[in-house]
């Protein structure tokens, strides 16, 4: 019988035994989810911090970028103030260029009229009676139109001018 009263005593010993277990696995459950509640606050006050650190870069590069904005557009409207008088402004001198001679007509061969110059504001302000290196080329295109000389579209200003000069008008 000693064996049986031994065996009740052994159970009992296992049941307290299971009961302290049991308890201590809630403490330590317990205390598993306050370190993790911890851990995760700490981690949520890191975060706000960083984003406000961000939110704050954020805001000066913004400002920095403004600030280049206003002043690439202050630029933009004084480079534009000149450009503007002067386009509002064509010069058109009746005697800078040079008058439209027809020229002299065969009798088998009709050429055309000249073509209306399409951009006065292209042209230098005074120039010469006779083309010269300083004249643009658009100018001296618009002389050799004028002049009815034909073949000069694809040419340089140096082998435009010498066109010019060659055919003598």
């Amino acid at each position: 019988m000693a064996n049986a009263k031994d065996k009740k005593e052994l159970k009992k010993k296992l049941s307290k035994r299971l009961t302290e277990a049991r308890g201590l696995a809630k403490k330590l459950e317990t205390k598993a989810k306050k370190s993790i509640k911890k851990a995760a606050d700490e981690a949520e006050s890191l975060a706000k911090k960083d984003l406000k650190k961000a939110t704050k870069s954020a805001k000066k590069v913004v400002v920095k970028a403004t600030a280049k904005v206003e002043k690439a557009k202050k630029a933009t409207k004084s480079a534009a103030k000149p450009a503007a008088k002067v386009a509002a402004k064509p010069v058109v001198k009746a005697a800078s260029t040079p008058a439209v001679q027809k020229p002299v007509s065969k009798p088998a061969v009709k050429k055309a009229a000249p073509k209306p110059i399409a951009n006065p504001a292209a042209k230098p302000a005074a120039r010469s009676a006779t083309p010269s290196a300083s004249w643009t080329v658009v100018a001296l295109r618009d002389y050799a139109r004028t002049k009815g000389i034909t073949g000069y579209t694809g040419l340089t200003k140096a082998a435009l001018l010498a066109k010019i000069k060659a055919s003598g008008k």
